[in-house]
């Protein structure tokens, strides 16, 4: 028996093609408050000779000056060096306006307080992160009430705040 064999040999054809020019670069974040980045002056919210009923506001520009977006948060610290507790008596309110409204000894935040916004001195004043696109700003109205029916054992009562705005470029 005899069998025949056929050996062959395939070409195949080929191409390639090279892409250049992917340049990757980080952008950045910075948190300004009242267009500073520190130790921003807060004096315009102070109100000495408080009694129940009376509130002071002041309004903070927030801004993010960076080249990527953040969420920022802010809390606040108190003091009780006279151990009357007055810093857990005020109940504060953040809104979003730009102005406030009357004067001394009733200044106040006209708007509806921010949805993720705390009550108090001592603690969140803005639990949910806020997002500022690049170069965005937005103002917040922050108003301290003593309210009507603040106890007697508050009279000559100190305090003092300190508000501590973070950011994140953590989106999520």
């Amino acid at each position: 028996m005899l069998s025949v064999g056929v050996v062959g040999t395939h070409a195949y054809w080929t191409d390639a093609v090279t892409v250049v020019g992917a340049s990757f670069s980080t952008g950045f974040i910075d948190l300004k408050v009242n267009n500073v980045d520190a130790n921003v002056d807060l004096t315009s919210i102070s109100l000495a000779a408080m009694v129940p009923g009376t509130t002071t506001a002041a309004v903070l520009t927030v801004k993010n000056a960076g080249t990527a977006p953040l969420k920022y948060t802010a809390a606040s610290t108190a003091t009780n060096a006279d151990g009357k507790a007055l810093a857990a008596a005020l109940v504060v309110k953040v809104t979003g306006d730009a102005a406030t409204t009357g004067s001394a000894p009733v200044k106040t935040c006209a708007g509806t307080a921010l949805a993720g916004t705390g009550t108090t001195l001592s603690g969140a004043v803005v639990s949910t992160g806020r997002l500022l696109s690049a170069d965005a700003s937005e103002t917040l109205c922050i108003q301290v009430t003593l309210p009507a029916t603040a106890p007697s054992a508050l009279q000559s009562a100190t305090t003092s705040a300190t508000l501590t705005f973070s950011a994140t470029s953590d989106l999520s």
